[in-house]
């Protein structure tokens, strides 16, 4: 066993250094049409199954081809036994038959760009089709002489032809957000998969290729995951509706009738036609994130699983029990990534498996005790368990049928817990567009091996489908204090997205905004929304408002803050800021949440990673958090919410940023005049530098260390009669036990003299650049209403110039 170095990690896991970029924007090539490639990524790449994915039905009916495991794999289906067939470094999926059953097409995943591959099944020789862009989809042509496939070459994500005699390439289908999905009917037509937000559609291309027209449209839809029939105009696909989906049948010539054919409630996906037409194959996944086969009737009636009686790897297979400990020995749940020496990943037998889209790594959760059975091979294991632990690696070598026992012991560089703190992530979401279905109990074992003590789920909008609104309200705890309730984002986004942490029952509507469908009035605003959620005791926060690492206000246009965030920030008291997000820049975020404080408002400072649970790719819960001062296990959610809320502790993506000024901690007071302050950072990563902040200016930058460790920093300061001091840590190396793009670490302010005091200075410039925001926002508003703003928003506009004007003068 080996503890590994920061640099020896930072090669070991791909980590990069990011600090001229403080938000991530994609991992695999980027793909025009999409301002946030993460849902690209999820929704359309191919992911890592336990189980059966992708069924794909040989043309004699005999067999069925499907991924598990990242490995291509046939099926026969008299005797049940499924053979690997490829065993690649990458992951294989998707895969689809040439007509005369010569040949196996499927895509495979380099863990950073995808290809083609054709497989000839006589003899194995792969032809692989790349370009630097992503390739998805293949599937052949009733001649089989060509395949269409999708690929991003030209910018966006279309639907082109190859001729497999020729090489030729040729673009079929290109329109929208992306054309993706062709699957080639009989006649010569083409189904596939559309998007254009915020519609998601399955439409078709008749064989004259003059014909284009569209079959099905719904508000949020990922895995529609067409199939056709082998002979018919008829099609089979996946329906969402709130969380659950089910399979419809269609007649392609009479779109409007679809048939449902499996009840709701469930999650089928990826279903397929068997060559005669009468049977249709699809997967599921099971409590624990398992996927299976199943099968049901073309007229319908009940499904029935498809038995794998022998997995037959082609070569020998070992075990592992591996085990996870504390530095004391004590059995720990951990973050656990295992992958063969040449690079295959392997998934997890007991639950989900997750991707870090930072790095490509990928990784599952252990309680604390797994077996793992692998192919024969060398395979590495690395270990974590929370931003503070020093990832910990070993290689073994499974061979024959052994079984090995692997302990492996973390270490960490600070122990919250025991220092009085308690951390959070106030801005995650159980389910979303991914392929499972996840309850909140779920989340606990992830938050335990992030060493997460409470979180905070949102049930959101996908348009007009409402996930997890059932769930809305729900708590689940654990004797060691994990805490998550499932909360609300109302997503209007025009007007912001806001997070309503701790919230219990739901706000309604969801979603609105002059872009939005009208069911009753457009007067509507977050500030109705944020009032409901404050009446409930939740802590309302604006979200993810900030893209771009400059000041915002040097360039609203290019760097706009959330439209009516200027006016909830300073009508409404104790709404917060989400300082730290994934998918955002801390640096622009700070920026405006250092005007806020400049005219007195203590607007909380929130954290939250914004990943989402039952996403394939996604960065781990935990990423974005807080840590705030308390020491109780008993109803610690709460007690974190409260401690948010009077501004205690600190964010962060990495670092813990201890401060105080003359011991006076944040969240507190200090007085005016010459004062002392001191700093406790660790990091297990090198942090750039520190900067003492003063009234939303840099007063003093100190260069930061190696990491691995901890450090201490002290210093005078000369404090105003008014206004504020923080501390933050900025920039270094990042890579795990992090999946953050940027190290970033800020603690609350400590304020002079008293809570919402203001320097006359600092407060007049910053209600100035509030009102230009605010004049901003105004001017979209008036463009987005057609000049005609809602009444109840037009009150909130002029209120909130009337206060900040009285600040600028």
């Amino acid at each position: 066993m080996k503890t590994l170095t920061a640099m020896a990690l930072a090669i070991s896991l791909a980590a990069i250094s990011q600090t001229s970029m403080a938000q991530w924007t994609n991992h695999y090539p980027k793909v025009e049409g999409f301002s946030h490639q993460l849902y690209l990524e999820q929704e359309n790449l191919p992911i890592l199954s336990s189980g059966p994915i992708n069924p794909a039905p040989s043309p004699d009916g005999t067999q069925l081809a499907f991924s598990h495991q990242g490995w291509i794999w046939v099926l026969d289906l008299e005797s049940g036994v499924a053979r690997r067939l490829t065993n690649s470094s990458g992951i294989d999926g998707r895969p689809r038959w040439s007509p005369d059953g010569a040949l196996l097409a499927f895509v495979r995943d380099s863990g950073r760009d995808t290809s083609l591959v054709l497989k000839r099944l006589s003899d194995g020789v792969e032809t692989v089709i790349d370009t630097p862009a992503i390739e998805l989809d293949p599937e052949f042509t009733p001649s089989g002489k060509e395949l269409y496939y999708t690929s991003a070459r030209s910018g966006r994500l279309a639907i082109w032809q190859r001729d497999l005699a020729t090489g030729v390439d040729e673009k079929l289908i290109e329109g929208g957000r992306l054309r993706r999905a062709a699957r080639s009917m009989a006649d010569g037509a083409i189904v596939y998969h559309a998007m254009g937000y915020p519609s998601y559609a399955l439409r078709v291309r008749e064989a004259d290729g003059q014909s284009d027209r569209l079959l099905l449209e719904q508000g949020w839809m990922a895995h529609f995951d067409p199939d056709v029939h082998p002979t018919a105009r008829s099609m089979v696909y996946t329906a969402g509706d709130s969380n659950s989906l089910h399979l419809e049948i269609m007649d392609i010539d009479q779109p409007s009738f679809p048939r449902r054919l499996t009840p709701a409630g469930a999650k089928p996906l990826h279903p397929a036609f068997s060559s005669d037409g009468t049977i249709i194959y699809f997967v599921e996944a099971n409590s624990d994130q398992q996927f299976h086969l199943n099968r049901i009737n073309v007229a319908g009636g009940q499904p029935s699983k498809v038995e794998i009686s022998r997995w037959d790897y082609g070569s020998a297979v070992g075990k592992v029990n591996l085990v996870t400990t504390t530095a004391k020995g004590e059995p720990a749940p951990a973050r656990v990534s295992v992958k063969r020496l040449d690079g295959h990943p392997i998934a997890n037998p007991a639950g989900p498996t997750f991707v870090d889209n930072n790095n490509g790594e990928v990784y599952f959760y252990s309680p604390g005790s797994m077996e793992l059975t692998l192919p024969e091979g060398q395979y590495r294991v690395v270990v974590t368990r929370g931003p503070f632990s020093i990832p910990v690696e070993d290689v073994i070598k499974v061979s024959g049928t052994q079984t090995q026992n692997l302990v492996q012991s973390i270490k960490t560089i600070w122990q919250p817990r025991q220092a009085g703190y308690a951390s959070a992530d106030h801005h995650v979401h159980l389910n979303a567009s991914g392929v499972t279905e996840l309850e909140l109990s779920d989340l606990l074992l992830p938050m335990q091996g992030e060493d997460l003590d409470s979180a905070a789920p949102m049930a959101w909008n996908q348009y007009n489908r409402y996930i997890d609104a059932q769930r809305i309200g729900q708590v689940q705890t654990r004797p060691d204090g994990t805490a998550a309730v499932l909360s609300q984002e109302v997503r209007s986004d025009f007007h912001g997205h806001v997070g309503m942490i701790g919230l219990k029952e739901p706000f309604n509507p969801w979603f609105f905004g002059p872009r939005e469908p009208v069911y009753s009035t457009k007067d509507l605003n977050n500030g109705q929304a944020i009032s409901f959620a404050q009446a409930r005791g939740a802590l309302a926060t604006y979200v993810h408002p900030i893209d771009g690492d400059k000041d915002p206000f040097v360039d609203l246009s290019s760097n706009p803050l959330p439209y009516e965030l200027v006016i909830d920030g300073v009508l409404n008291e104790g709404v917060g800021l989400e300082i730290v997000c994934q998918w955002t820049s801390s640096l622009g975020t700070s920026e405006v949440w250092y005007r806020f404080l400049n005219i007195g408002k203590a607007m909380p400072a929130t954290s939250g990673t914004d990943m989402m649970a039952n996403f394939y790719r996604t960065p781990a819960i935990g990423t974005a958090r807080a840590y705030v001062p308390t020491t109780t296990n008993e109803n610690v959610f709460d007690a974190v919410v409260e401690q948010v809320r009077k501004g205690t502790g600190f964010v962060t993506t990495g670092p813990a940023l201890l401060f105080e000024v003359s011991g006076s901690a944040p969240g507190s007071t200090v007085k005016s005049g010459i004062q002392n302050w001191g700093i406790e950072l660790f990091s297990v990563l090198p942090v750039e530098r520190l900067e003492i902040i003063v009234n939303g200016k840099v007063v003093e930058t100190i260069a930061g260390f190696k990491g691995r460790g901890s450090k201490r920093y002290s210093g005078t300061v000369d404090l105003p009669e008014g206004g504020w001091i923080a501390a933050r840590a900025v920039g270094g190396e990042t890579g795990w036990p992090s999946m953050t793009v940027f190290q970033f670490a800020h603690s609350s302010p400590v304020w002079i003299g008293k809570i919402g005091s203001t320097d006359p200075q600092s407060a007049k410039a910053a209600a100035k650049d509030l009102l230009r925001a605010l004049e901003y926002s105004e001017l979209k508003f008036n463009e987005g209403y057609s000049n005609s703003i809602p009444a109840g928003l037009r009150k909130r506009i002029d209120q909130t110039r009337r206060e900040l004007d009285m600040l600028a003068k």
